[in-house]
């Protein structure tokens, strides 16, 4: 595209081999054309040889792998640098028109810091082999609290860590998260016990496991595996007592799940095309059958089905920003705007008489609904400033949930690091080494 952003195009959606589901971090060469990027599945178990950082060119569109990796690139004096599955910073020398690696590599640093949710290393080079890299996750780190309507802090769920996606169980006694484990380079499920102030990890298998919701009796969580067929919609037994049963996969999008039915015979998902906008759809648990439930030309996410089962709120960007709206369950006949001037993250009140999102500069909002005969609001009522964490991934949909009685919230509230660590640079770093 243009340096104004006009004229933008897909580059490389052709390139696209099934089960590939993601193309990221793109830098270009210093003539201008040929470009680095990495291709491959999200989430896929370390030993996947066809994940890692391509050359491609704008001239000749086609791709070729210079080394299997799980890290975005960078290239300095004929050294292609990236991070390995031990955080150390790797240097090797490439003889890119050819694909091909010329020399051994060689370790520039440790202990890098990484988030193995979007396989990105924090260091980049500059032509003159100056490598800048930083040591510190701070940045990402979170931790579960509890708020009440005025924003009073109650208290704390487990410790800071790299989390994601709260979600409480329809009891309200237990909250499922996403947590990245910075040292196996994952992303699993844990579930909180809110009563017992205990903390058990849900999911094992390598692959990126994340977004856990519920069933509405609370015995099963359905969640998002990457594998190396595709991205899988999965469901388990709550309690642990049995391993996770695939009831969908998909080689051509990535589907999360984001709320069941009331008779737990259904899942409303966000489906994401690895090129186009985002759907929502629903998987009958029973077949695995995909049905459309909205596609358009604008994207939509963050289905929530109401506890009666008539209504669904979500969040679309089709007026050119998010806003989050309301339509009929299960089938989609009308529509209702719920707010203004931006908004995401909806989520209802346990009794279906109040939806909260997150709307302008992170305020959680809260808007009274009725649905008798038909759907209408009541005027918006900013509740407090969240102060979420930055999303890392696109698996990233939800920086709170709310407890049944809509009386209190938990929040993924961003820890400020006490201080802030400094980068490490290194000089002449990159310099191309003789055999």
């Amino acid at each position: 595209m243009n340096a104004d952003g006009t004229n933008r195009a897909l580059l490389t959606a052709k390139l696209y081999v099934a089960p590939e589901d993601a193309h990221r971090w793109p830098v270009f060469l210093p003539d201008g054309d040929r470009f680095l990027f990495w291709a491959g599945i999200f989430g896929s178990a370390a030993d996947n040889r066809t994940n890692g950082i391509y050359v491609s060119s704008l001239a000749a569109l086609e791709k070729k792998l210079l080394i299997p990796a799980r890290s975005n690139a960078a290239y300095s004096n004929g050294q292609l640098l990236y991070v390995d599955g031990k955080r150390e910073l790797i240097a090797v020398s490439v003889d890119v028109p050819h694909a091909k690696v010329t020399g051994e590599s060689r370790v520039l640093a440790e202990g890098v810091a990484y988030q193995p949710s979007v396989y990105w290393g924090a260091f980049t080079a500059g032509g003159n082999g100056t490598v800048v890299y930083s040591t510190s996750t701070a940045a990402a780190l979170s931790v579960l609290t509890w708020y009440d309507r005025t924003g009073k802090e109650l208290g704390r769920v487990g410790e800071p860590g790299v989390l994601a996606n709260p979600a409480i169980s329809p009891d309200g006694s237990r909250a499922a998260v996403d947590i990245a484990d910075l040292k196996a380079n994952n992303v699993d499920i844990w579930i909180d016990d809110l009563k017992r102030a205990t903390t058990s990890r849900f999911s094992f298998d390598p692959a990126e496991e994340v977004s856990g919701v519920w069933s509405r009796d609370g015995r099963v969580l359905a969640y998002r595996l990457a594998s190396a067929t595709g991205t899988q919609l999965l469901i388990k037994n709550s309690a642990g007592l049995e391993l996770g049963k695939p009831i969908f996969t998909s080689a051509q999008d990535d589907i999360v799940p984001n709320s069941w039915s009331p008779d737990d015979r259904q899942i409303l998902c966000t489906l994401q095309p690895f090129a186009g906008s985002g759907d929502l759809a629903l998987i009958d648990v029973g077949s695995g059958k995909k049905a459309s439930f909205l596609a358009g030309k604008a994207s939509e996410s963050n289905g929530q089905i109401s506890s009666d089962g008539k209504w669904v709120a979500y969040a679309s960007n089709e007026t050119g920003d998010w806003e989050v709206y309301v339509t009929t369950f299960p089938n989609p006949a009308g529509k209702w705007q719920v707010s203004r001037g931006g908004a995401t993250e909806p989520r209802w009140r346990g009794d279906g008489k109040e939806i909260f999102y997150i709307g302008p500069k992170g305020a959680l909002t809260a808007v009274e609904v009725s649905t008798e005969g038909t759907f209408s609001t009541g005027a918006a009522s900013r509740l407090f400033q969240v102060r979420g964490r930055a999303p890392i991934s696109s698996t990233d949909l939800f920086t709170y949930d709310v407890a049944p009685d809509g009386k209190r919230f938990l929040v993924n509230r961003y820890v400020k690091p006490d201080h802030a660590q400094p980068l490490t640079v290194v000089l002449n770093a990159a310099t191309e080494t003789s055999p």
